[in-house]
């Protein structure tokens, strides 16, 4: 242990741990915790709940969420509104902070940003109590499966932008701000 702590502390390239490093890392972390609700929920109820039988009395738009729809919509909310939120704001850091990305990176980028979107939709109809959404749920495993396949999809881009070649800004280079000299003569 306190060789990993001698080799941690003699490290030459170590986070500037600002207050925006613990913003950005904040924003990643949210990120990730929205992806795993709204994934593992879909997969949880595809592969758990959609193959149980409807309990009797149970009202046709609970049938596969053993009457918590509702509780399942208010989490697709939430977990949309904070993929929304820090993936906006993590591809503005991405942007901000690097020289040059590869045009590859922003259609791969855009790719991704559709995809979760057609996600955040068809799970908020698949919880949803509209006509639309109980339309959607005449053909739950076909539309669920959709869902869960472009959520997989949607994270395996995300995954392989996080590891695409970047070019960071050289802080080094930036503007330097010089006083002027004195040139009061005595």
């Amino acid at each position: 242990m306190l060789h990993s702590l001698t080799l941690f502390a003699q490290q030459t390239a170590t986070p500037n741990l600002t207050g925006f490093f613990w913003l950005q890392y904040l924003s990643r972390i949210c990120h990730i915790l929205g992806a795993i609700i709204l994934v593992g929920g879909l997969f949880y109820i595809r592969t758990v709940l959609s193959p149980v039988d409807t309990p009797p009395g149970t009202a046709p738009v609970d049938r596969y969420f053993g009457g918590r729809r509702a509780t399942w919509a208010k989490w697709v909310g939430i977990a949309t509104a904070l993929l929304l939120i820090t993936g906006l704001f993590n591809y503005i850091m991405v942007i901000k902070q690097n020289e040059r990305l590869a045009p590859s990176y922003h259609m791969i980028a855009g790719i991704k940003m559709l995809a979760a979107i057609i996600v955040f939709l068809l799970a908020a109809l698949l919880a949803g109590r509209t006509s639309a959404a109980d339309a959607l749920r005449q053909k739950w495993k076909l539309w669920l499966s959709t869902t869960l396949g472009l959520a997989i999809i949607t994270v395996a881009l995300g995954s392989f932008l996080r590891t695409y070649p970047r070019t960071p800004k050289d802080k080094t280079t930036a503007p330097q701000l010089i006083a002027p000299a004195n040139s009061s003569t005595q």
